[in-house]
């Protein structure tokens, strides 16, 4: 074990609170893209599923961008004023949505909400990373989305139904303003020069094929779960309680990164992530092929659930294997790399087969993906052994 990681610090409960709130806030709307598209699409009634998807795609792709920017950097910056700006992005692309005339100018608006949503996804995840409670400081995260994942579908449908696109993303603005009360109580301390000249990139190839493993796995979840709400919509299941589903989902995702979080310190990060990859590929042909809305109520919360456990899990392994956090900085951008792909390679498999033809899709996306998550965990594994 190195240096660097036996000086790790705690992360306190205040900076833990801080960290936490600061990403929900700013990441509710990310945090809820299937029933943003459903709001657009109801806006633009003329789009397709392909231009819609390219909306969705646009914002995880700026995501990811910044936040690989931001991973290489964060150490050598001010954290909270990361954080200040970043909201500011956030914030600023939420009010131009709202005011957005035409899809293309949705498009610009989501890319500059999404590049303040990166930055600040980043900053937290190396943040994180760098405590020596990471992997239960993960798992509490996780479950703050998981309390999102309730509130989010339970206040958003209504919304959407009685002030469409706009009123959506007037609640996005309003939840992304307290921001800056979760920055106030973060009592972080930025790295000595000494500290800074010694923090240097991950050198292995292991932890960066498993990188690019999630990136897959993020594609064909991200893509199947950003037209679920249209999936249930083919079904004549409304919008509603399409946000009923998701409040289920939800409240999986509260307790399970919690469960995930002890688990991990007991049984590592390589076998419990398979496990959860290998019900994400059933759940999810299952929902590409739905015909019946019973089937739909109980495939979509174990599916929609599934990143939020297996990150936990990941992010744990990753913490092992470069304890300066520069490597789990990046895994959001790996992650929404995969998100940002998703929606638009989904869209239009849609448009050209249907549905079903998504199931296909995410079949090629595990299979190619699983065996490169596994070179980093397994030998994260090992260290922690």
């Amino acid at each position: 074990m190195s240096e660097l990681s036996q000086s790790q610090n705690i992360i306190t409960p205040k900076n833990q609170i801080g960290l936490i709130g600061i990403l929900l806030c700013a990441f509710s709307a990310p945090l809820i893209m299937p029933l943003n598209i459903i709001a657009i699409s109801q806006r633009f009634v003329d789009a397709t599923n392909g231009q819609i998807g390219t909306i969705a795609t646009f914002e995880t792709l700026s995501i990811s961008v910044a936040s690989i920017i931001l991973s290489r950097i964060v150490n050598r910056l001010d954290r909270k004023k990361i954080f200040f700006t970043a909201a500011i992005f956030v914030i600023l692309g939420n009010i131009l949505t709202i005011l957005a005339p035409s899809l293309n100018f949705v498009i610009l608006a989501r890319v500059v909400s999404g590049i303040g949503s990166g930055a600040i996804v980043a900053t937290v995840v190396a943040t994180i990373a760098r405590g020596s409670n990471a992997q239960m400081t993960f798992a509490f995260l996780n479950s703050g989305v998981g309390v999102m994942g309730v509130l989010l579908p339970f206040c958003l449908p209504i919304i959407i139904s009685s002030s469409g696109m706009n009123g959506a993303y007037s609640f996005h603005l309003f939840i992304s303003l307290f921001t800056f009360l979760f920055i106030s109580f973060l009592t972080l301390s930025n790295a000595s020069d000494e500290e800074k000249n010694t923090i240097n990139s991950y050198k292995g190839y292991a932890g960066w094929a498993s990188m690019v493993g999630t990136s897959l796995i993020f594609l064909g979840h991200a893509g199947i779960f950003a037209f679920s709400a249209r999936i249930g919509a083919s079904l004549d299941i409304s919008v509603v309680q399409v946000g009923y589903v998701f409040m289920a989902g939800g409240v999986l995702t509260i307790f399970g990164p919690l469960l995930a979080g002890f688990i991990g310190q007991r049984f590592g990060s390589f076998l419990p992530c398979l496990f959860l990859i290998i019900i994400l590929l059933i759940t999810g042909v299952i929902l590409a092929n739905v015909t019946s809305a019973l089937m739909f109520f109980i495939v979509v919360p174990l599916c929609g659930m599934i990143p939020m456990i297996l990150t936990p899990f990941f992010l744990g392994g990753i913490a092992k294997l470069d304890p300066s956090g520069s490597l789990a900085a990046a895994h959001p951008a790996f992650s929404t790399m995969g998100g940002a792909a998703g929606p638009v390679v989904m869209g239009y498999a849609i448009d050209m087969a249907g549905f079903p033809s998504i199931g296909w899709v995410l079949i090629v996306m595990v299979i190619v993906g699983t065996p490169l998550i596994s070179l980093g965990l397994i030998e994260a594994d090992r260290i922690k052994a």
